[in-house]
């Protein structure tokens, strides 16, 4: 099966991962270094934060993790960086 690629919705989780990592005043180094320290993970902050490959969830959900936000609440923010990708129930 091919896998999907949504461009819209990773410009947005990656603007979300470095608003995150801006507000911790953090270098993509140290936050991937102190991922490492607490997880003995390899995380590229930098490629997650701007290159074109797809992060995994579970990558997804450590960075969540590190920054104390619940998973929903990021992709609460990544909706809010883009409404184009607000999925709405039902009325």
């Amino acid at each position: 099966m091919k896998q999907v690629k949504n461009e819209q919705l990773l410009v947005a989780v990656k603007q979300v991962l470095k608003e995150l990592r801006a507000k911790t005043g953090l270098t993509q180094e140290q936050v991937a270094n102190n991922i490492k320290v607490h997880k003995d993970l390899s995380i590229h902050i930098g490629r997650n934060e701007t290159g074109n490959q797809d992060m995994t969830l579970s990558t997804l959900y450590e960075l969540c993790e590190y920054y104390k936000l619940p998973i929903s609440e990021f992709f609460k923010k990544v909706e809010d960086i883009d409404i184009k990708l607000e999925i709405k129930k039902d009325a």
